[in-house]
């Protein structure tokens, strides 16, 4: 089984998993930071807390860059939708009775499953999970001249 790699620059870490990290953070560099405030049509309070929260995280991380920004507000809105979607579900229940008296799903229990998949893909994505912030380091380890002779190599003719 292969070790996760993480992302970590404190003095702690080992300097292999430093350099990593620095790569990463230099390959962010020449993009503009996340902007922290929230887009104007993100109405709810909460929902542009944690935008604002989240940006100025992953700003301070130095692996995200303002081309992330589509991703960041999938999952604030997503969590927004997942919290409107649990209200339903904790007022009204899994299921209900219509004035016909069939019993029909709430369809909050398909938000909930949409929403909080996801949740996942667009965590994963900025790095919220160890798998992820590995995936990131393994993006950084080749540089660009590298990338440009690997390249060349599939392209060649073998013949």
């Amino acid at each position: 089984m292969t070790q996760n790699i993480k992302l970590d620059d404190s003095k702690e870490a080992r300097k292999y998993q430093r350099e990593r990290t620095q790569k990463v953070k230099d390959l962010n560099g020449s993009f503009d930071e996340l902007i922290t405030q929230a887009p104007a049509f993100i109405k709810d309070r909460a929902s542009k807390k944690l935008y604002k929260y989240l940006a100025e995280q992953l700003n301070k991380s130095g692996y995200i860059n303002n081309t992330d920004s589509s991703i960041l507000l999938t999952l604030v809105i997503n969590i927004q939708a997942l919290q409107s979607a649990y209200e339903s579900l904790n007022n009204v229940g899994a299921t209900y009775t219509t004035d016909n008296g069939m019993i029909k799903k709430n369809p909050a229990v398909d938000v909930i499953t949409n929403t909080t998949t996801k949740i996942l893909s667009a965590s994963t994505a900025l790095g919220f999970s160890p798998a992820s912030r590995a995936s990131l380091i393994n993006l950084a380890q080749v540089d660009s001249e590298d990338s440009a002779s690997k390249l060349m190599e599939m392209f060649a003719d073998d013949e």
